[in-house]
This record gives C-alpha cells, sequence and structure tokens, in this order.
C-alpha cells in the first residue's frame, strides 16, 4: 500500500494536515501540492472547522519544490 503524502485529521474544530514526506524533508511536488489543496478545500467548505494547522515532520515543514526528476513540480501552476 502506498504512503500517504498528507495525513488529514480532525482534532475538534480544528483540520490538521500534516506532510507526510518525511524521506524528502517533505519536499513539495504534484501529488502532495494535490493532496494538500483537496484538503484545504474540504475543510475550507466545512462549517464545523474553525482553524486549519498545516504541520511538517520533526526535522522540516518543507524543504521547497521537488527539483529530483520523479517529483517534477510544474512551476506555472504554483504561480
Amino acid at each position: 500500500m502506498k504512503e500517504q503524502v498528507v495525513i488529514v485529521e480532525r482534532v475538534g474544530r480544528v483540520g490538521v494536515i500534516t506532510l507526510n514526506r518525511p524521506k524528502v524533508l517533505n519536499a513539495l511536488n504534484d501529488e502532495l501540492m494535490n493532496e494538500l489543496g483537496a484538503a484545504l478545500l474540504a475543510f475550507d467548505a466545512d462549517d464545523e472547522i474553525g482553524t486549519i494547522v498545516i504541520a511538517g515532520s520533526p526535522r522540516a515543514f518543507a524543504a521547497g519544490a521537488d527539483v529530483s526528476g520523479n517529483g517534477r513540480l510544474e512551476l506555472q501552476r504554483c504561480l
């Protein structure tokens, strides 16, 4: 089973989204950005959520764009 690149949970009225690519210091790629965006939209549409927290791993929040060959981030979509 493939590991989730974002972990989404609810703690009371708080939506918590944790970036989950610790081996690459949560470098941002298309898959992570798509899942992060979907989670943010879902929490935004939920009237029971009052706050959204985005967290990283213990070593890094996010290293920035994934510039490796496997994690090409489409810069145009980010701007």
